[in-house]
């Protein structure tokens, strides 16, 4: 294997044809220079340069190696920079077991972005916690970020956000009542197995409710309930931004005193770039403000 630097000291005095002009281009002393060239020829076991006299000439070996150790170097000295812009910032690949997340997590994106540590980001919406525990097993992600709390011993889960879980449904629903009851509207629902339908499960539970229609994810249990299809227990962000839209959403007096957790998990195993680390701060910092 040919050290890199001797082949730039090659290429200058090929091109000065003077080994003590690229001594002092390179900041060596003529020795150096010397002592690099001669290592090169027993490298490959060639004469590169004939010294007759004072001047220096180049052999035909010399010529040839001039345009194999320019593409070289241009080679590395590419590598070099884009190497760089990994170690500066790493990509960074997200898994989620809901897309509710993406409110929290993209506030939080933005600001990396706005600093510019952000790289580029990949974010997955997976179908349940599960999916996004075997993507980090399987080093598709580099974090995810679930509902449910998974204890492991070589994961590491720092809870990132809690919310509270309101009842809502569209004022058209409530038509002239003045005083809305749960019991009074169809129950729009999430799919079993879920961390929304578990708490879901339990105040139907309470207050002898069934569910009416049943979806596989977050937006479109959300988007029948902003349809006016029935109500929905649904995070409180969620509903006061609706409201902010528009303002047609009804919250019921009814408190489900439920709150739905947010976790980041990592592997311990996994070397994680700073990128990482600085989001999941992010993150807890701005659950803090909520």
């Amino acid at each position: 294997m040919v050290d890199i630097r001797l082949l730039k000291t090659f290429c200058v005095v090929a091109k000065l044809e003077n080994i003590t002009q690229a001594a002092e281009l390179l900041t060596f002393t003529q020795p150096t220079v010397s002592t690099q060239i001669r290592t090169l020829e027993e490298h490959f076991g060639v004469q590169l340069f004939e010294r007759i006299g004072k001047k220096l000439y180049i052999t035909d070996a010399g010529r040839y190696l001039i345009g194999p150790s320019e593409k070289i170097l241009k080679i590395y000295g590419e590598t070099v920079i884009n190497m760089n812009c990994f170690s500066e910032v790493q990509d960074m690949r997200i898994g989620i077991s809901t897309s509710y997340i993406n409110s929290l997590l993209s506030p939080a994106l933005l600001q990396l972005q706005i600093n510019g540590n952000a790289g580029k980001v990949n974010v997955e919406i997976c179908l349940n916690s599960s999916c996004v525990l075997n993507g980090l097993n399987n080093n598709q992600y580099d974090i995810g970020i679930v509902h449910d709390f998974i204890s492991e011993k070589y994961l590491n889960t720092v809870m990132i956000h809690s919310e509270e879980l309101v009842w809502a449904g569209h004022k058209k629903l409530m038509k002239d009542k003045k005083c809305p009851q749960l019991d009074d509207y169809p129950v729009i629902n999430f799919r079993q197995g879920c961390t929304f339908r578990m708490l879901c499960d339990e105040l139907l539970q309470k207050h002898r409710l069934n569910s009416t229609f049943e979806y596989s994810d977050f937006d479109s249990v959300k988007n029948a309930m902003t349809e006016g299809l029935g109500i929905a227990l649904l995070p409180r962000s969620v509903v006061e931004n609706l409201n902010t839209e528009n303002e047609n959403f009804h919250l019921f007096n009814e408190r489900s005193e439920l709150k739905i957790p947010l976790f980041a998990i990592t592997r311990k195993d996994k070397n994680l770039s700073a990128t990482v680390h600085t989001l999941i701060q992010r993150l807890q910092e701005n659950s803090f403000m909520i």
